[in-house]
């Protein structure tokens, strides 16, 4: 999982459409990724038990919400 501020320009984590294709680079390698699903929760703060689901989980801010988009490894 990947967490970012709305404010701090990591809004567009809880805003990708599906079938975005995302890179990500780690000291471990280049891994691709394609979104699946997105989802927003009510609230901010509020409890993300059971809110992380395929291989990686964007998270950021959306208004007075939180907003979720899911990858699955390519």
């Amino acid at each position: 999982m990947i967490v970012g501020h709305d404010y701090c320009g990591f809004g567009q984590f809880a805003r990708l459409p599906v079938g975005t294709t995302v890179t990500a680079t780690t000291p471990r390698g280049t891994f691709t990724y394609g979104v699946y699903a997105r989802h927003v929760a009510p609230g901010r703060g509020t409890p993300s038990h059971g809110l992380y689901w395929g291989d990686l989980t964007l998270q950021s801010c959306v208004g007075p919400d939180t907003g979720f988009s899911y990858l699955v490894r390519e």
